[in-house]
């Protein structure tokens, strides 16, 4: 999986609505100097923004900001599962150069730069936005700047989000790190429910285990145990919501080999116990 920048809004085309319906996604670790707004209507998966490692499932609604390093991983979906989507792109002078600097659209310029670290939208705002963003579908240029706009307007004073990566998250890579970084987070994908070892892993970057640690914590402000306890964490989270199987087994399966310390990480990260957190998502979902 390599990180690259991805073209897509031309000149003379600032705004980009597509509707999308795929059975699997393994777009890779990418980035685009345009703002992106993401509404999931079905599906569920792994979401990677700058260096948050985070589960969705049902609809999800999510805004990147100007060169976000992003992905969404979408594997294990059954044959009567599919992922839904509109997607928004649009340059940040989409209305004219300075638009967003008049007082009127400050807490739009206020979003704009929240979006920078990634942002999840939930509750009314996400229920709010399923119409107002699939409205914007096959709209003519000038709808479509005004709907993108009431919508943007509506985003901006919501209370109703989660900031995804962390503030020291660097993006602004080069070429050669975008390469051996995405290249580390693809082995740690595919082997995080393993024991992986600090020199196993660093040799994928082709730095000692020292100079890795320095490298890996300089981009994800993580060391690489933080890293891997919170994308376990993730996967067991996804696990629990299925409601099929008992905290041991979810702990196993997530890469913990201790039920112990799986329930006291699990409480750290995520406030409470595994059997909890179980146990509101039920709750939640029979509502």
């Amino acid at each position: 999986m390599r990180i690259f920048r991805e073209n897509i809004v031309s000149p003379d085309n600032q705004v980009v609505v597509k509707e999308e319906s795929f059975k699997y996604n393994d777009f890779p670790f990418h980035f685009h100097p345009e703002y992106e707004i993401i509404l999931i209507l079905e599906g569920n998966g792994r979401r990677i923004i700058g260096d948050s490692i985070t589960e969705f499932s049902g609809v999800d609604l999510c805004m990147f900001g100007s060169n976000l390093p992003h992905t969404f991983f979408t594997r294990g979906l059954s044959d009567n599962e599919a992922i839904k989507q509109v997607v928004i792109q649009f340059h940040e002078n989409f209305l004219g150069p300075g638009f967003f600097e008049r007082k009127p659209f400050k807490s739009i310029k206020e979003l704009l730069q929240r979006s920078s670290q990634g942002i999840v939208f939930t509750g009314e705002t996400r229920q709010k936005m399923i119409k107002q963003i699939g409205n914007l579908v096959g709209l003519g240029s000038a709808e479509t700047l005004i709907g993108l706009l009431g919508i943007l307007q509506d985003l901006s004073l919501s209370k109703d989000y989660n900031v995804l990566s962390s503030p020291g998250f660097i993006h602004d890579l080069d070429l050669d790190d975008s390469t051996r970084m995405s290249k580390v987070y693809d082995y740690i994908l595919a082997n995080f429910k393993r024991d992986l070892s600090l020199d196993e892993v660093a040799s994928i970057a082709y730095l000692s285990p020292s100079a890795f640690c320095r490298y890996f914590k300089k981009f994800t402000r993580k060391t690489l145990s933080e890293f891997m306890v919170d994308l376990r964490i993730g996967y067991a989270c996804k696990l629990l919501q299925t409601n099929s199987m008992g905290i041991s087994q979810v702990s196993v399966e997530s890469g913990f080999n201790n039920v112990s310390y799986f329930n006291r990480k699990f409480k750290t990260i995520k406030g409470e116990t595994p059997m909890e957190y179980q146990r509101h998502f039920t709750v939640k979902k029979a509502h």
